[in-house]
């Protein structure tokens, strides 16, 4: 061993060892050998010799103890002996590093300063040679580059968390940035893998520019309509997709829902025959006072030249409390004959259905009046669900098209909702999550890997929002934990990046795989990580409020000791559209 002796081992508990450090050494770098090592520091390596093995320690604690036990006739004593407190993190066998405990030390084995050139060997991640491993950056303390391994990184799911300007979104791009670089031309990474990139913020258009022919950017707007997301018809007449979107209650909207469904997939009729079987039920012998009414909402879904004569004849048609039917001015309504005898253009017109939501608007008005007239349902109960319709149709329709056959052109999907509104930026992600997973779990499905990069997270995936029904949050809530359960085994894996990491499911949070923190400064934040990351030590753990902007620790099931790496920026042309506005160069003082 030809590294430089700096004390030795005075206790051991389980993998946590003490040493005491030599009193001469206490300089930050020594020169040994011809090689420059590192002094004792926090987050430091070292070696313990044990017999023929070499046993790497990493330093996570340091104090000085007063030395009771000066003898008057030793000239060369201190008042104060330094110790350090180490974690042991694996072994080096014939100059290679092996993770995890299989030697301890023992009381009185010596401690050894360690070489960039060891340390580079404990950051090498690569299982074997032909190992492809993906540049990130460089490592804050011994400034050594850093490498990770796509698999046990990117086969699993990743957390990304810091505040606003720690660098969170540079990390992001970096990471998939560098994958896609490597797999772009790979013909088994477009046939056999898929990625979906949810963009709240419309950050991440420089990643479709630097990959243009493998990249189909979806920029929503539900003010001035620009692209689509395009769903099967499978995809979307699911009564438990309906059924949240409209935030539908559980006894009596949810089953209504089910059986819209069901009849739209059992029948398919046609609106026009549905409509006059709706008819002929609602003048029937059980006739009710707010089916006329319900007709009415369906007058701009006719024929345009037909509009004006079917308001005149609804308009004829009145509610006698008494007799509990329909009156005309010319008779009593008595049975479905009588009144189409006054209905002749409603009865004989078309109704037509710009899009999947009108369809839905007219499918569920006339299911109502089915329902009602057959006392299958109370109007009170099923008009919210209407209006719920009619409230949420109109956006929805502006950034979803739902067309016979499922669409995929390309192997990378970035789909930007920066200019959606509230509740349309919730339930995009949903309907993605919830579609892609069923599809990517499906026996007829080519794809094997599916990653879905969601930045923002907090925004869907949040526990404490207030502004949405228990019934979606919940449903929402347990949709993404099944994910994070389960996306696993079935190859389906989530990247999640946010502010607020607090603010996430803590269900969530603990079943990701690896983590990228940058700089947290709230404590409900940094208490969250505490409880639910286990591979983060208590050293790493106190950096976090202090990290500069880039810094960030990287721990997780693919890493064998956190690492604090100072993350390569992407230049100008690929990095996200995040930065922080130049306030000097906008008001021209620089």
């Amino acid at each position: 061993m030809d590294g430089l002796n700096v004390g030795y081992v005075t206790q051991v508990k389980g993998t946590m060892v003490v040493a005491k450090v030599d009193h001469a050494l206490y300089q930050s770098t020594y020169f040994h050998h011809g090689k420059i090592l590192r002094g004792i520091a926090i987050n430091e390596f070292v070696l313990i010799r044990k017999g023929y093995q070499d046993i790497v320690g990493k330093i996570i604690g340091e104090e000085i103890i007063e030395n009771v036990n000066i003898r008057k006739d030793e000239l060369e004593q201190k008042k104060y002996d330094r110790f350090i407190e180490l974690s042991i993190l694996g072994y080096f066998f014939e100059g290679n590093f092996y993770s995890g405990v299989k030697f301890l030390p023992m009381i009185n084995d010596q401690l050894y300063l360690i070489s960039d050139e060891m340390i580079s060997e404990i950051y090498n991640f690569r299982k074997n040679i032909n190992t492809p491993l993906i540049n990130i950056g460089k490592s804050i303390l011994e400034e050594l580059p850093i490498s990770i391994p796509i698999n046990g990184v990117f086969n699993s799911h990743i957390g990304i968390f810091g505040n606003t300007g720690s660098g969170k979104s540079n990390t992001l791009a970096k990471l998939y940035h560098s994958l896609i670089s490597l797999i772009s031309d790979n013909v088994n990474f477009k046939k056999k893998s898929k990625v979906t990139i949810i963009d709240f913020n419309g950050e991440y258009g420089t990643l479709a520019n630097s990959f243009p022919d493998i990249t189909d950017t979806k920029t929503l707007n539900t003010k001035n309509p620009q692209d689509k997301l395009h769903f099967s018809e499978s995809e979307f007449w699911d009564d438990e997709l309906l059924s949240v979107l409209f935030s539908a209650t559980e006894k009596t909207q949810k089953p209504f829902l089910t059986h819209l469904v069901r009849n739209k997939n059992d029948y398919n009729d046609d609106l026009e025959n549905y409509l006059k079987r709706t008819i002929s039920i609602m003048f029937g012998t059980n006739q009710h006072r707010e089916t006329i009414n319900l007709l009415r909402g369906l007058i701009p879904f006719f024929e345009e030249g037909d509009q004006k004569s079917i308001i005149d004849e609804l308009a004829n048609f009145s509610w006698h409390s008494t007799q509990n039917k329909y009156d005309h001015p010319n008779r009593w309504i008595n049975n479905p004959e009588d009144a189409i005898a006054y209905l002749s253009t409603t009865y004989n017109s078309s109704l037509t259905a710009s899009s999947v939501f009108d369809e839905i608007f007219i499918r569920s008005t006339l299911q109502l009046i089915n329902s009602v007239s057959k006392n299958y349902v109370q109007y009170e109960h099923i008009s919210p669900l209407i209006n719920k319709i009619t409230a949420t149709g109109p956006s929805l329709s502006k950034v979803i098209e739902v067309t016979p056959s499922k669409q995929e052109r390309f192997p990378i999907s970035i789909i930007s909702l920066k200019n959606c509104n509230q509740s349309t930026k919730k339930t995009i992600p949903m309907m993605i999550a919830k579609c892609s997973f069923l599809d990517h779990k499906s026996t007829d499905n080519n794809c094997e890997s599916f990653h879905l990069i969601i930045d923002e997270a907090h925004n869907i995936l949040s526990e404490t929002s207030n502004r949405e029904a228990e019934s979606w949050k919940d449903y929402r809530l347990e949709l993404f934990e099944e994910i994070i359960k389960e996306g696993r085994k079935f190859g389906y894996f989530v990247t999640i990046s946010s502010q607020r990491p607090f603010d996430i499911s803590p269900t969530i949070i603990s079943q990701l795989h690896n983590y990228f923190i940058h700089r947290l400064v709230n404590e409900n934040d940094l208490f969250l990580l505490k409880n639910t990351l286990s591979t983060l030590d208590a050293a790493s753990r106190s950096l976090i409020p202090t990290l500069p902007p880039g810094a960030c620790i990287v721990s997780g099931t693919a890493f064998h000791t956190p690492l604090i790496v100072q993350m390569e920026r992407l230049t100008e042309d690929m990095a996200p559209q995040s930065d922080t506005i130049n306030l000097e160069t906008l008001w021209g003082l620089s």
